[in-house]
């Protein structure tokens, strides 16, 4: 009797130290500056923003100054989750889902894709929106618009909406009731506040097209400005300019008006028949003016074959231009000088030995076709097939290989840093 009960002494409080034991050593009873070297060790700063959100301590932690010097020294200022790609229909088919794919960029951040995927938009879904920029957190997309009815429904004012995917937050901008029949030339981020403020702090301007006022056969831009409020309220839409260009006439058929690059706080629209004519407005002072090309440049002039990129090392602006099916690249010297022929390459020349390269390409239908180009790479392909291809404009060189040729249209590079506005402030008190 005596030993048993000796015995089951013992095992209850074996079972009161383990319960004890169990009691005291939780993830909250680790020292801040162990939690510190634990959180710097990761590498993916999308899996960063998570473990911020789970508790306000870790919150706490993360959001320090000092904190975040040391993990942006370790893993550099701003670091690139991935690329959405979209896919134009003029040169490939349709995604399942959107016209946008996320590409993370390292193993780790793959882990996080569903952070990226968009599946918290509203009114269906990803499925229903267009992804039409990207400015580091912020991703601004537009209502998907019918395929059928031409150029009436498919370049249409309609619907927006502005989200960070990191916090799974959004703001719809919906198209005020005035507008809705304006056809649009573009919708933008601005880069000020989409870098600083989340969805609670930006701004987006729109381009719209409108017939001139007073003379037949003319049009004109109209610029409108979205700013939210970091109130809480919806924000508004205001108008920014709406006026006649005196130095060009624009041509009153909006097909005649094409989207040809962003470049150094600037944004470019191709006139066709305006001798280098270009519409530009200025990011920072919201202003159109008219931007003459040299001949040299500009002739003879196809929107499929001239893109305006720039913002690269040396902040250069420069032209990219197929003629004749050589690959071009002019620059333009310091203070807005003379413009020079930098780079070429011939596309039937380079692309020879390639996987899938016909040996008809390039011969029977003119001119290759630039589907987009930014300040890193051209995206290419033959006008007689969709058979893309990228030219790496710091070498020049040819390839097939990389993820962007199986997307053809604009890519966005996702900046998952700086930290998210939303989980800045964040104290224990």
């Amino acid at each position: 009797m005596a030993r048993g009960r000796r015995r089951r002494r013992r095992q209850r409080r074996k079972r009161a130290s383990t319960k004890q034991l169990t009691a005291v050593v939780t993830v909250q009873d680790v020292p801040d500056h162990v939690l510190e070297m634990i959180l710097l060790r990761v590498h993916s700063s999308a899996c960063l923003v998570r473990a911020a959100a789970s508790c306000r301590r870790w919150r706490r932690v993360v959001a320090d100054a000092a904190f975040l010097h040391s993990f942006r020294t370790l893993h550099g200022a701003h670091r690139v989750a991935g690329v959405y790609h979209t896919v134009d229909p003029a040169y490939g088919r349709p995604l399942p889902s959107g016209n946008f794919v996320f590409v993370p960029s390292t193993p780790l951040a793959a882990g996080d894709s569903c952070c990226f995927a968009l599946d918290f938009l509203p009114y269906g879904g990803r499925g229903s929106w267009e992804l039409l920029d990207c400015r580091r957190g912020l991703l601004l997309l537009s209502k998907k618009r019918p395929r059928f009815g031409g150029v009436a429904t498919s370049r249409r004012f309609t619907d927006l909406v502005v989200c960070e995917p990191l916090t799974r937050r959004y703001q719809v901008i919906p198209c005020p009731a005035n507008l809705k029949f304006f056809m649009c030339l573009g919708v933008f981020l601005l880069d000020d506040d989409a870098a600083t403020g989340g969805v609670s702090n930006f701004r987006v301007i729109a381009v719209l097209f409108d017939h001139h006022r007073w003379l037949d056969y003319r049009g004109m831009p109209m610029s409108m400005m979205f700013s939210s409020s970091g109130s809480g309220g919806d924000g508004t839409w205001q108008v920014v300019q709406w006026e006649t260009i005196e130095d060009a006439d624009l041509p009153d058929w909006i097909e005649h008006i094409t989207f040809v690059g962003r470049a150094n706080g600037r944004i470019y629209w191709g006139i066709e028949n305006e001798d280098g004519a270009t519409l530009v407005l200025d990011e920072s002072t919201t202003e159109f003016s008219i931007t003459m090309f040299p001949e040299n440049v500009w002739a003879p002039y196809d929107k499929y074959t001239f893109r305006v990129i720039g913002d690269g090392d040396d902040g250069a602006l420069r032209v990219v231009r197929v003629i004749n099916n050589d690959l071009k690249v002019f620059t333009q010297l310091a203070g807005g000088g003379e413009w020079v022929l930098e780079k070429t390459v011939s596309l039937p020349e380079a692309t020879r030995g390639l996987p899938g390269r016909e040996e008809g390409l390039f011969f029977q239908h003119g001119e290759a076709m630039i589907v987009a180009a930014n300040a890193a790479y051209v995206l290419v392909t033959p006008r007689e097939k969709a058979w893309m291809f990228s030219v790496e404009l710091g070498t020049m060189e040819v390839e097939r290989e990389h993820d962007r040729n199986w997307y053809p249209g604009a890519a966005y590079q996702y900046e998952s840093l700086p930290w998210p506005p939303a989980l800045q402030v964040c104290t224990d008190g």
